[in-house]
């Protein structure tokens, strides 16, 4: 029996680096967007020309505090990062809703947010805690941690694709319903408290959750599910979340009956997410991520 098989929830660190740094949905803050800052800057020309003009999103990459709460500190970013991060997120989180269908087109370009804030640090709270991203009134989009710009860094790409996704996903659901019957799966499961309630990965597994940040409630629970199953590589995903170990092989069979409950769990808020994106927006999300893996796969 090999070391993996003896301690079935391993979970490689290049895992675990996508789930450091807890998201923020500020949905209660009331949207108003900056006054346009109009400049012949390289920056401001490509947004113009690849951005505002196509989507009608304005990219914020001035230093502006108004971006940051109360008690919270960042940096800004370097301005040379700038389109490169922006290109980021053209070739892998917009393209492929744009080659995939007519449909997904229409849905990115509907409910891609107004703004996106650009941010060089991650965002720290006074608590210790740190931001990798959120979203505000389902208007604005503010990503961190963009001066450690690295194509060749696989972590860092996939823990941004998967915040683009995440706080996405929180957009959505401001204008949607849950998929009916999600918040009921693993209800007893939710345990509030952010991403610091004292769950193991393990524990959040066995709740019918992929991360301990998923227990926080049945939103976070859902952006989770759908970012981590777009982004993070298919046959991870599906090994550490959906397969049924045959629990024979295994000393501990009582731990690893209770992982084989929550992938069921798990995989039955799957199908719900796969038919509210199939129901409301006439996308298929397995295709989506197939899209999504190919881009990534490029780039690496």
């Amino acid at each position: 029996m090999t070391n993996r098989k003896n301690n079935i929830l391993w979970i490689s660190l290049n895992f675990l680096v996508f789930i450091l740094s807890a998201c923020n949905s500020a949905d209660q803050v009331n949207y108003e967007a900056p006054e346009e800052q109009l400049s012949e800057h390289p920056n401001d020309i490509y947004i113009r020309e690849n951005i505002l003009n196509n989507y009608g999103t304005a990219i914020r990459w001035r230093w502006d505090d108004r971006f940051l709460s109360k008690g919270q500190t960042a940096s800004a970013i370097d301005e040379d990062l700038v389109i490169p991060v922006i290109k980021l997120i053209e070739n892998l989180w917009i393209n492929p809703f744009i080659v995939l269908s007519d449909d997904s087109e229409t849905f990115i370009r509907e409910y891609i947010p107004k703004e996106i804030v650009f941010l060089g640090s991650y965002i720290y709270n006074n608590s210790g805690t740190r931001i990798i991203a959120y979203e505000e009134s389902g208007s604005r989009l503010s990503l961190s941690n963009l001066n450690v710009f690295d194509l060749e860094d696989k972590n860092w790409i996939l823990q941004q694709l998967i915040s683009m996704h995440h706080e996405f996903n929180h957009i959505l659901l401001q204008n949607y319903e849950l998929p009916a019957g999600f918040n009921t799966i693993s209800d007893k499961g939710y345990l509030g408290q952010g991403w610091s309630n004292g769950v193991s990965y393990a524990d959040a597994i066995k709740r019918g959750m992929l991360t301990p940040y998923a227990t926080n409630n049945e939103y976070e629970d859902f952006c989770q599910l759908v970012s981590l199953y777009l982004v993070e590589d298919p046959e991870s995903f599906n090994s550490l979340y959906l397969e049924y170990f045959d629990c024979s092989e295994y000393s501990d069979q009582e731990l690893c009956e209770e992982i084989n409950a929550g992938r069921i769990l798990i995989s039955q808020k799957l199908e719900l997410a796969k038919n509210f994106y199939s129901e409301n927006f006439n996308i298929n999300l397995e295709d989506l991520r197939d899209t999504i893996q190919s881009k990534i796969q490029i780039i690496n």
